[in-house]
C-alpha cells in the first residue's frame, strides 16, 4: 500500500475533491483527518470511511480551529506526513462590481486559509525532515476568465505560494505541488452545470470529451502524496482533459 502507515490532513474533506480523496487515500493504508465545517458531512464520510477517518469540525477562516486541527492530529498520531489542502471557495460578479466583503472572503478561503494551516503544518514536517503538501488549485490560476477575477487571482497566488515551500523548504525533505482540475463534477459546480446550454459550449473546449470528476484529481493527489513522486516538487499540474492545452 503507498501510503501505509502515513497520517494526512485534508480540508475540504466531507465532499467532492476531498472526499474522493479521502477514499483513495484510505485504500491505500493512509490515517486520515478530514477537516470541515459541516458536520453532517464529516460524519457520514467516517461511517463510509471506518476507523482510518478521524474527523474534526471546523472553519478555515477561524485559527482557534485550525489551532484544534492540529492538536487534535498529534493527540491521536504521531506527526503530519501529507497535507492536502481541498477547501475552497467559488463565485463571482463583474469585477467593477465587486464588494469587498467578496473579495475578501474569496482571499480568506482560498490563500489566507491555506497560508494559517500550512505553516502550522511546515515546523512538524521540519522536524520529521520529510512530508508532502497538496494545494487544489485550478486552471483559472493558469488562465483568466470573465466574471471570476478574485477567483483567478486567488487561484495564481496559491499556485506560487505552493512554488514558494517547493524552493523554501525542500532541504527538509517537504515537497509542494499544486493540481490544476478543470471543471469537476461537485457540490461547487452543481449550479453551473444545471445550465445544458452553457455545458455544451464548454465540453467542446475538453479535447477528452467529458468533464472531470473527484476521483481524477484525487487519482493525481494520491501520486503526489506518495514516494512514487519523490523528485517531484514545485509543479503545476493540470487536471484538465486537456483545457489547457490548447
Amino acid at each position: 500500500m503507498r501510503l501505509k502507515d502515513k497520517t494526512a490532513i485534508i480540508t475540504g474533506g466531507g465532499s467532492g475533491i476531498g472526499l474522493a480523496t479521502a477514499r483513495a487515500f484510505c485504500k491505500e493504508g493512509a490515517k486520515v483527518i478530514l477537516f470541515g465545517r459541516r458536520k453532517e458531512k464529516l460524519i457520514s464520510a467516517a461511517d463510509e470511511l471506518g476507523d482510518s477517518v478521524l474527523i474534526v469540525q471546523g472553519d478555515m477562516t477561524h485559527n482557534d480551529d485550525l489551532d484544534q486541527l492540529i492538536n487534535k492530529t498529534l493527540n491521536n498520531f504521531k506527526g503530519i506526513d501529507i497535507l492536502v489542502n481541498s477547501a475552497g471557495l467559488y463565485n463571482g460578479a463583474p469585477l467593477h462590481e465587486i464588494s469587498d466583503s467578496q473579495w475578501d472572503g474569496i482571499m480568506d478561503i482560498n490563500i489566507r486559509s491555506i497560508f494559517q494551516l500550512t505553516r502550522r503544518v511546515l515546523p512538524i514536517m521540519m522536524a520529521q525532515k520529510s512530508g508532502s503538501i497538496v494545494h487544489i488549485s485550478s486552471i483559472l490560476g493558469l488562465i483568466a476568465v470573465p466574471q471570476v477575477a478574485a477567483y483567478n487571482v486567488s487561484k495564481g497566488a496559491l499556485n506560487q505560494f505552493s512554488r514558494s515551500i517547493a524552493v523554501e523548504y525542500g532541504s527538509y525533505g517537504i515537497r509542494s505541488n499544486s493540481i490544476c482540475p478543470g471543471l469537476i463534477e461537485t457540490d461547487m459546480t452543481a449550479d453551473l452545470m444545471k445550465d445544458a446550454s452553457l455545458m455544451q459550449e464548454w465540453s467542446k473546449e475538453y479535447p477528452i470529451g467529458r468533464f472531470g470528476k473527484p476521483e481524477d484529481v484525487a487519482s493525481a493527489c494520491l501520486f503526489l502524496a506518495s514516494d512514487e513522486s519523490s523528485f517531484i516538487t514545485g509543479t503545476v499540474l493540470p487536471v484538465d482533459g486537456g483545457f489547457t492545452a490548447h
